[in-house]
């Protein structure tokens, strides 16, 4: 099975480790910064390829230092690339993340790029080429947002894909009543699955239970919400569940953990897994991502995150 990833591509440097107080100190010392890929449809990508599920990505990038080491890592990794974007307006997105002593992540970004993403950017043939089509970022793709979302989706229902989505924060526009206006494309959703910020910031809604009801008349096949440490909730609107993170390892970094989640979760689904044991599968790959610096650095092979993932579901 193949999955198209749409979203946003970035360039990321990790710094680390920097003090809570950095911005009252004059100097400080840090390890060797460190350059790698980063957003949402990116990290997955490269985590779905190094699960070893077949892979695209559709995003927009410029044709300069930073869009190139993209295009070389998705190479390196095996992520198709032949339908990325070349915008000629923006530069590539960069990120500048800093990572304090607890391995949380603090982002420093450019994006102004992912404002051109559109529906037209995804093309009826990288649908038909997938079985399952995933966009992230809803909220933050303001072309997208408008009704891309829903065209591709749509699209890709018309052509028998199976659609997921996840979303970001969107923080230039904290007034708008996101529940309402990307109903269009959460009619066209089959998996939605943000992050506890996120789905609170949709719904107005504080408690897993109330917020997936608030996703119930859309006909969505599987809604969950990530919730960091503690797991996630899960639910296809006949049975919920709380999913618990496995414990005892280190968490070196966070970046890119919603993300290696997600690449867990598709991946468990093109392995014919139902939506719960899918989740604990993206549990698990998260779980390992997060102990190594870098939004994929720590992603394991499909074997080892399998063998993981059964020492776990055992328990």
């Amino acid at each position: 099975m193949r999955i198209l990833c749409v979203g946003m591509m970035v360039c990321d440097t990790l710094i680390s480790p920097v003090p809570y107080d950095i911005l009252t100190l004059d100097s400080v010392g840090i390890n060797k910064p460190s350059v790698c890929c980063g957003g949402d449809a990116l990290n997955t990508a490269i985590g779905l390829a190094k699960l070893g599920t077949g892979v695209s990505i559709i995003g927009r990038i410029a044709d300069d230092i930073s869009g190139r080491f993209i295009l070389k890592e998705c190479e390196k990794y095996g992520v198709e690339i032949s339908k990325v974007v070349y915008d000629t307006e923006c530069a590539t997105a960069v990120s500048y993340a800093l990572i304090d002593e607890k391995g949380e992540r603090h982002f420093l970004s450019e994006k102004s790029v992912f404002a051109n993403l559109n529906g037209g950017d995804v093309s009826d043939e990288a649908i038909k080429e997938a079985d399952i089509v995933y966009i992230g970022s809803a909220m933050a793709l303001r072309e997208m947002d408008k009704g891309g979302i829903r065209d591709v989706f749509h699209r890709a229902h018309s052509f028998g894909k199976m659609t997921v989505m996840d979303a970001a924060v969107n923080r230039e526009d904290p007034e708008r009543n996101w529940l309402s206006y990307l109903t269009p494309a959460f009619m066209e959703t089959d998996i939605f699955f943000p992050s506890m910020g996120e789905a609170m910031k949709i719904t107005g809604k504080t408690d897993p239970r109330q917020i997936a009801e608030s996703f119930r008349k859309f006909g969505m096949k599987m809604f969950g919400i990530k919730m960091g440490e503690k797991g996630c909730f899960v639910t296809d609107f006949n049975e919920n569940r709380q999913i618990e993170c496995p414990k005892g390892l280190p968490v070196v970094d966070t970046t890119g953990a919603g993300d290696s989640f997600m690449a867990g979760l598709m991946c468990g689904l093109t392995k014919e897994m139902d939506v719960f044991s899918a989740a604990e599968f993206g549990s698990c790959v998260a779980t390992k991502n997060v102990g190594a610096i870098g939004g994929t650095a720590g992603i394991p092979t499909y074997e080892e995150a399998f063998d993981f993932y059964q020492s776990f579901h055992t328990k």
